[in-house]
């Protein structure tokens, strides 16, 4: 068995973040049951109407188009109690090359090991799921009652964790290889009581969007709010907080 990393050979890029990882190990599929973050009522479960499975079969996750159905309830209930809400748009960085230079089924393998980090990292009643479909490498999670810091704060859990994975997977009948080094880059968008009044799930997840697609350009392996970096240089929340401003301007003046 040998070692391998994460996009090895594309090189770190321009604007690499130098982030302190924690020892985070990621158990290999089976070695725990799924659990938590609103999957565990759909765990096994099917659609009423359709018979589809409410579940992620690789990564235990809700099924996405479960996830929309919930999430659109979970931001109408925020509207009616006056609560903050916040979406977490998650990325893997240059998980193409996992695929492709040590197969699909250890693609899978990373897929379990940042769904096991998102559990570790999220509360009960905040709402994951694997974004894109069956081929895709990204992520949603919702957080009911979270405003920016708390949001961000679990945001960096999610990305240090991934970072910190060591997943083990077989790459042929009689190879096996640890996975390290895997990166995210992170997008982070939060509405208060007053955007709730004229915007929705689908405005949510477009400003999330916006601020995933910064964290790319900035050189990935960090997380953005709209035009916010903070991934490469940290700022205290209170910071943060006080350049909300900017992010509701970015808002209303965004292209997409």
């Amino acid at each position: 068995m040998h070692t391998a990393r994460a996009g090895a050979g594309q090189g770190a890029g321009p604007g690499h973040a130098d982030h302190q990882h924690p020892e985070i190990v990621a158990p290999r599929s089976g070695d725990r049951p799924l659990k938590s973050v609103q999957a565990a009522h759909a765990a096994g479960r099917r659609c009423d109407s359709c018979g589809q499975v409410l579940t992620d079969p690789p990564t235990g996750l809700i099924e996405r188009w479960h996830w929309d159905e919930v999430a659109a309830e979970v931001v109408a209930q925020s509207r009616v109690r006056g609560e903050s809400i916040a979406l977490i748009m998650i990325d893997l960085d240059r998980f193409k090359d996992v695929n492709d230079s040590y197969g699909h089924l250890a693609g899978d393998a990373v897929l379990r090991g940042v769904a096991d980090v998102i559990r570790d990292c999220t509360r009960e009643g905040d709402l994951a799921c694997r974004y894109g479909g069956s081929a895709g490498d990204e992520f949603l999670v919702l957080l009911p009652a979270s405003e920016l810091d708390a949001a961000l704060a679990i945001a960096e859990q999610i990305r240090a964790g991934i970072t910190g994975m060591s997943v083990t997977a077989k790459v042929t009948r009689e190879l096996t290889t640890t996975i390290e080094g895997q990166t995210a880059s992170i997008g982070v968008a939060t509405y208060g009581l007053g955007d709730l009044v004229e915007l929705d799930l689908e405005d949510l997840m477009l400003d999330a969007d916006v601020s995933l697609r910064a964290a790319k350009r900035h050189g990935r392996d960090r997380i953005c709010v709209a035009n916010m970096d903070v991934g490469a240089n940290a700022e205290a929340p209170s910071q943060a907080t006080k350049r909300m401003a900017t992010w509701a301007r970015f808002r209303r003046l965004r292209s997409v």
